[in-house]
Parts: structure tokens; C-alpha cells; sequence
């Protein structure tokens, strides 16, 4: 049985508005124990605030996180998926957007998060190949007789002797054509 998002995703979703400080939005994060907290604005999510955004925009440009909004310093647009996709689509996504978590949306309401930390809680072996994978130089790819590439198609993961690149990912003819 494969194991959709919703399996998986951390519920109870903390939201800060977009015109809060970021010192309270660090507090309500400790309060919590958690490293995100999305952002709203009006009611609807529109950004999130992650650890990373707080050392980045606030600590190392020594910006007063007294006086510093949370809209200034968000990560935005929110990146979403479907509580009924399967952790292989997440993994897949948070692969190839270089992110930790995405946001969980049903009919356009935030219902969850989910991050690696989840995917690895239920699958360890898959974020060990998220993370390989992430490593992969595409210089490194095996080459087949001059400019073909030999190797898995990550469309419809069959075995081709001639993979082209397309946006970062190895996709067969077959697949290029569809």
C-alpha cells in the first residue's frame, strides 16, 4: 500500500500573520518546537518563515527582529501538494525545488505540512536517495557512444540509451515527445 501525504503530514498548522516581528514569530517557533511557521495574510497562507530566513535576512544583515516583519523575510510563493499525493511525489518535489517541507492544501486550505523529517520517519530509505540524488553531478552521468546519455528515465522510469536533459531531469525520447 503506498503512503499518501496525508498519511504522513504534520496537522495543526502555526500561522503568523504577514505584518507580524519577527522576534514573535521566533517566539511562538521555540514555543512550539518547530522550524516554520507559515504566514498569512487576510486568512490565506502566503509564505513561510523558515530557521533558515531568520539567520539569513535578519541575524547576518543585523536587522532588528523587533522591527523586521515577517513579510519581508518569508520564503514566498507556498509551494503545495495534495494530502492524497504519495510521499514519493513530495520526495520528488522537495528534490527538485531544493526545499525541506511543503505545504499541505485541500480545496485551498491549509490542512498540514510535510518535511523530509516526515518522509524519513516512514521511509528512511527513501530520503537517503533524495539526498543522493541531490548530489549527482549531471557531468557525471554515464555517456554512451559521444553525446548520448544511458540511464533511467525519471518520467516513466525505464532504462533508454539516449536520455536527454530537460530542466535538470533525464527524460527518455518517448517521454519528450508525450
Amino acid at each position: 500500500m503506498e503512503l499518501s501525504v496525508g498519511d504522513v503530514m504534520t496537522r495543526g498548522v502555526i500561522c503568523v500573520d504577514v505584518n507580524e516581528n519577527v522576534e514573535r514569530a521566533a517566539k511562538i517557533m521555540k514555543q512550539h518546537e518547530i522550524s516554520a511557521i507559515i504566514v498569512t495574510k487576510d486568512g490565506d497562507g502566503v509564505g513561510i518563515l523558515t530557521e533558515r530566513n531568520i539567520l539569513s535576512h535578519v541575524v547576518a544583515e543585523h536587522r532588528d527582529p523587533r522591527t523586521t516583519k515577517v513579510g519581508e523575510i518569508m520564503t514566498s510563493p507556498l509551494i503545495t501538494i495534495s494530502p492524497d499525493a504519495d510521499i514519493d511525489e513530495a520526495a520528488a518535489i522537495l528534490r527538485d525545488k531544493n526545499i525541506r517541507r511543503l505545504v499541505v492544501e485541500n480545496d485551498g486550505k491549509i490542512v498540514g505540512v510535510i518535511s523530509e523529517y516526515d518522509i524519513i520517519r516512514v521511509e528512511p530509505a527513501l530520503h537517503l536517495l533524495i539526498r543522493e540524488h541531490s548530489k549527482w553531478d549531471i557531468t557525471d552521468i554515464s555517456r554512451v557512444g559521444g553525446d548520448k546519455i544511458a540511464g533511467i528515465c525519471e518520467s516513466c522510469e525505464n532504462y533508454s540509451d539516449n536520455l536527454n536533459i530537460v530542466d535538470g531531469r533525464l527524460i527518455c525520447e518517448e517521454c519528450m515527445d508525450k
